[in-house]
């Protein structure tokens, strides 16, 4: 019996337009009148409910979340926090540096943001952060980033754009054994965590704290960044929108995020409903 499920947001849990569908909404629902707990596993940070306009009923809903790929870990009203290795971060500004149209924001403590550009007001709304919330780009921000997002565009415009192809292979060559890296978003994105977190290393800290099984949770995912945590369970489900590579090692794949995946999963393939 699944008794805790987690969930990746943006392509999985969230339908193309960034809203939770109404068949979503009244699955999570009757999955907590069952007593059964939800978490997000997301690379977002743990400013959810203000980015994406949610209310109290919805956030509800969950029973805690594994953000910046794991990095932060809310729980029972407690958070904490894995560093990437600071020589990683140092690194990894000194190689997004040699290409200045790329932009790069660390993500730290408290929501904190560092960015290698001057972010526009325009932006801040849709980062869901304010200016006070930005700090200088420099060894202190280092020494406390829990995830880089390496990008163009500000990440929010223009998501068409694939970043440079030798870019992800230098940071791989020059960070790879000191921290986690990630391409997703078909090449559009790059995500640097710490080498001693990741979506799956957090979930298994929340399953020890519940008691449970491997057996008793699921977990649901459509990019690359969700590959490790899916391996590992034994009721993990791609989304019918995942990246093949997601699709090949999940134990199922459901419908779209735009076509009541999520629904359609907890009732027809794992019976959680």
């Amino acid at each position: 019996m699944i008794k805790a499920l987690f969930f990746d947001l943006d392509g999985t849990l969230l339908a193309s337009d960034k809203t939770l569908l109404p068949s979503t909404i009244a699955a999570l629902r009757r999955c907590r009148e069952k007593g059964v707990h939800i978490f997000i596993a997301t690379a977002r940070s743990p400013r959810l409910a203000q980015k994406l306009g949610w209310t109290d009923g919805i956030t509800a809903l969950f029973s805690g979340g594994l953000h910046s790929n794991g990095a932060c870990l809310v729980m029972d009203g407690h958070t904490t926090y894995t560093y990437i290795d600071p020589e990683a971060v140092r690194l990894c500004v000194q190689e997004v540096a040699r290409h200045p149209d790329v932009q790069m924001s660390l993500h730290m403590e408290g929501d904190w943001h560092a960015f290698n550009y001057v972010m526009p007001d325009r932006m801040l709304g849709p980062w869901g952060i304010k200016r006070e919330d930005i700090i200088p780009l420099d060894d202190q921000a280092a020494q406390h980033a829990v995830k880089i997002l390496i990008y163009y565009d500000y990440l929010l415009e223009n998501l068409t754009k694939a970043l440079p192809d030798d870019l992800y292979p230098a940071l791989l060559r020059l960070c790879g054994d000191r921290a986690n890296l990630y391409l997703t978003d078909e090449g559009r994105t790059i995500q640097v965590a710490s080498k001693d977190t990741g979506k799956h290393a957090a979930i298994e800290r929340v399953r020890r704290q519940l008691g449970l099984t491997r057996e008793e949770i699921a977990v649901f995912g459509d990019d690359l960044n969700d590959i490790e945590m899916l391996s590992h369970c034994p009721n993990s489900v791609a989304m019918g929108n995942a990246h093949p590579q997601v699709k090949a090692i999940a134990a199922h794949v459901t419908l779209a995020n735009d076509e009541d995946g999520i629904a359609y999963a907890l009732q027809n393939l794992l019976h959680v409903l």
